[in-house]
Order: C-alpha cells, then structure tokens, then sequence
C-alpha cells in the first residue's frame, strides 16, 4: 500500500510502516481493509498542516492497557494495525463525535463527514475493534484490532467466506 499511500500524501510528510513478518490471519475484506488504511493516513496528513514547521512533536503511546477483569472487547488473538500523527490533536468533545456519520473537523467543503464512520462501519463488520488516542499539539493515534483466525493445513488456499456485498454494491444499505 505504500505506493498508493505515497501519492496521497505528498513528500513533505514522512510515511513509515513497521510490518510484523508473522502477524497471523484475519476476516477482512482486503479491498475495505485498504479504504481503512487509506482513509486513516489521509486523515493523518490532514491534520498536520503545518508538518515542516513542527516534525519533533512526540507521538503518543501506541500501547494500550486494559485492566484486569474489565475487558470490554472478547478474549483471543487480534491482528493490531495502528495509523499515527503529529497534528494538532482533537480535544475529548471532538473525539466523542468522529465516528458520527456526517460530523467532520474539516473546514466548509473539504470533508464529507463520511470517512471515518465508514471506516467504523468495516472495522465493525469484521468484528474488529477500534481506538482513538489524541491530545491537541500531540497528535492522535488510531489503533484497530481484527480477530485474529488459524488457517488450518488443508485449506492453506480457500477464499474465506465474506459477509460483505460484492465491490460494486458496497455502498449500498444492508437489506439484512
């Protein structure tokens, strides 16, 4: 994805991805779990627009810390993907609403509002989880976790079965 990311981004942002070579399987539509991703790092580079003038900003934590016996995702193996910034952060009012279909932090007639209610919508689909971490002037973390699934020995290649609509339906409502 790098080469699409790239592009998207312009050079004046630095892009750096830290891949684990053993991760492990999910249940996720590649084509969503690319417009996730995408929508995430675009997101990034919008909120750091003034990137060339501030790149020391401290990232924050990519750790999370549950406490014992209060877990409020179910127990098992996850696949984490994580997108971080150095923007400006949203304050806790902002953070509450981003996931709202049409709530934007984007000025009048750049953002539809859409982007990141639809990338909770396919995390949700595939039974993932997803987590937002930010403080203004520090920047805002995104930390996703997809169940992580065994592919057994005898069916290395099977296509995993997808509850998602075929590419050109996606937009569409659910009739479920």
């Amino acid at each position: 994805m790098e080469r699409l990311l790239r592009p998207l981004i312009g050079e004046d942002v630095e892009l750096t991805t830290a891949l684990a070579p053993a991760v492990g399987c999910t249940r996720a539509d590649a084509g969503q779990l690319e417009q996730v991703i995408m929508n995430l790092v675009v997101n990034a580079k919008d909120a750091m627009p003034t990137a060339a003038k501030s790149p020391f900003a401290p990232p924050l934590s990519h750790s999370m810390i549950l406490p014992p016996g209060k877990h409020f995702i179910k127990h098992g193996p996850y696949v984490m993907i994580s997108v971080s910034d150095t923007g400006e952060g949203m304050d806790r009012e902002t953070q509450a609403r981003i996931f709202e279909p049409f709530f934007t932090t984007k000025e009048k007639g750049k953002g539809t509002g859409l982007g990141l209610s639809t990338v909770y919508g396919i995390i949700k689909q595939s039974g993932g989880y997803v987590f937002v971490q930010s403080e203004l002037g520090r920047g805002t973390v995104f930390t996703i976790y997809f169940p992580r699934v065994r592919r057994t020995p005898s069916t290395p290649s099977a296509p995993l079965q997808s509850h998602s609509p075929p590419p050109g339906l996606r937009n569409y409502p659910s009739r479920r």
